[in-house]
């Protein structure tokens, strides 16, 4: 299997024209995400609204947050540098090209337990080729009281009236393969939690296995490109996920 190196190159379209494209560091360059461009047994593209290069709106259900938590914001692109959002909360997620920051505000006076679910999509509302990401991962976290009172998220000792909220940093996998990686400040809403099946069926067989280290992110966005780009889950994809580390 192809290990991507997360860079980031030209794969040429057409005559003359090039995208930002994920690449792998051994695949000769032809942004197929597999050895030698096509996994055969992949089939062709299978279109699914917003994956790929197929165009709508990803197919799922909502999100929803628990009572008193909501988006404070507009999500954007985490720090091209230090990949968070600059306030030391630990990333969600274990995908390493769409960082995006989310901004949320809770009014419950109590800390509250958030999950983001596994298959959620956060969506690119810039105007550049940027990828739409999907967490893989469920990780609960903490969302404490913001605002200005006691026992929130101050916003410090002069009592300024900006709001202060909680930003999260989602740490997503790509796609849209021929797409560019998050950049830092760029917009982003998001979407649904997907039903796509082969994606139901990738984050069930991921359920129970540790993403500990870039080659094991490989196997995971690997997986995701047999569905984005192509037709399903192959068997080199599923071989690649049986030997992942379990839980």
């Amino acid at each position: 299997m192809a290990h991507a190196a997360w860079k980031w190159m030209v794969v040429a379209v057409g005559v003359g024209a090039g995208v930002l494209a994920c690449s792998d560091d051994d695949d000769g360059g032809d942004g197929g995400g597999k050895d030698g461009g096509f996994t055969f047994d992949a089939g062709v593209n299978l279109v699914r609204p917003g994956f790929g290069e197929d165009p709508g709106q990803p197919v799922g259900k909502t999100f929803a947050f628990p009572p008193g938590v909501e988006l404070a914001g507009v999500p954007y692109g985490a720090s091209d540098a230090t990949k968070d959002c600059g306030n030391g909360v630990a990333p969600i997620g274990t995908g390493p090209a769409v960082l995006v920051c989310v901004p949320l505000r809770n009014t419950t006076g109590a800390p509250v337990q958030l999950t983001f679910d596994p298959g959620l999509v956060v969506l690119n509302t810039a105007p550049s080729r940027i990828q739409n990401g999907m967490l893989i991962d469920r990780e609960p976290i903490t969302v404490p009281p913001t605002g200005m009172g006691p026992g929130g998220v101050d916003a410090g000792t002069d009592g300024g009236s900006e709001e202060e909220v909680f930003l999260v940093p989602l740490h997503m996998y790509c796609l849209n393969e021929a797409r560019g990686p998050s950049e830092e400040g760029g917009t982003f809403e998001l979407g649904p939690v997907s039903t796509d099946p082969d994606i139901v069926r990738l984050l069930k067989l991921l359920e129970n296995k540790v993403i500990a280290n870039e080659d094991d992110a490989d196997v995971v966005q690997d997986a995701i490109y047999s569905i984005t780009e192509y037709n399903g889950l192959t068997t080199e994809d599923l071989d690649a996920i049986n030997g992942l580390r379990n839980r």
